[in-house]
């Protein structure tokens, strides 16, 4: 009569399990960025993106002009659509850029202190578009342009910044519409979020879309001006992350964090 120990069947079950490999832990982030952020695909789009916005120029006339025209809106937008379209803005707004930073924060506590790599992307390419704003060509919103004048009236002035104090209406919104910002921000915002999230890139990529699409639709941009704001924020992002030293300057800060709070401890 065999005689079985009451852990054979358990030590079996454990040497048939040792045989299948265990998962391995996920990569550093900073030590594998080059492998896992494709930032020729970024400079690729953006120059898309680029192209788009010069060819969008025979069209920002027609576009606009029929958003112009009551209700408002492109006649298919309506109820629940409606209502996400004017949400997405704040993915593309200071407010909801800074939401989006503390959910990373809060959420994910392995990557909680590189958040400075979306701070660096998403207000980076929003200054940028700013900076282009104050130095290139004011030009009216499509919501205070008369559509009864050619597209190109709606430049006002190049170089804004040259009578920047002189003229109170270049300080004023209606005259700020290229680049957009809101777009800047959001594509600058995409790509920092595709940089410490690869895997969710399509999901990103959509909420920008979505910003963009709502600058035009509520008449706030022209389609040119969310193009080439968007290529511009893009860019900007994509230089600051491969070829700039943003993500060695976040590690650094990440380092002397950590080191003060294990200095604090008991």
């Amino acid at each position: 009569m065999t005689t079985h120990h009451p852990n054979a069947e358990q030590a079996s079950s454990q040497s048939t399990e040792s045989h299948y490999p265990s998962p391995s832990p996920s990569p550093t982030l900073m030590d594998e960025k080059e492998t896992r952020f494709p930032a020729r695909f970024f400079l690729l789009l953006s120059a898309v993106l680029a192209i788009c916005g010069v060819l969008s120029f025979f069209l920002d006339h027609s576009v606009s002009g029929h958003l112009a025209t009551p209700p408002h809106e492109f006649l298919f937008i309506g109820g629940d659509l409606k209502k996400l379209v004017a949400l997405s803005e704040v993915f593309g707004h200071g407010t909801g850029v800074i939401l989006v930073i503390l959910a990373v924060f809060a959420l994910d506590l392995a990557n909680r202190w590189k958040v400075g790599i979306l701070l660096g992307t998403a207000f980076g390419a929003g200054m940028m578009a700013n900076v282009a704003k104050f130095l290139g060509i004011a030009r009216y919103r499509p919501h205070a342009f008369d559509f009864s004048l050619p597209i190109q009236d709606s430049f006002y002035q190049w170089f804004p910044f040259l009578s920047w104090l002189s003229q109170d209406e270049l300080r004023q919104s209606a005259l700020q519409s290229f680049p957009s910002g809101h777009s800047a921000t959001a594509a600058g915002l995409c790509v920092g979020l595709c940089f410490m999230y690869p895997h969710a890139r399509w999901y990103f990529l959509l909420l920008t879309a979505l910003a963009c699409f709502q600058r035009v639709v509520f008449r706030m941009h022209f389609p040119s001006d969310v193009f080439l704001g968007a290529a511009l924020g893009m860019a900007t992002a994509t230089i600051l992350l491969s070829y700039g030293r943003l993500p060695e300057m976040v590690s650094w800060v990440e380092s002397k964090i950590r080191k003060t709070g294990a200095t604090k401890q008991p």
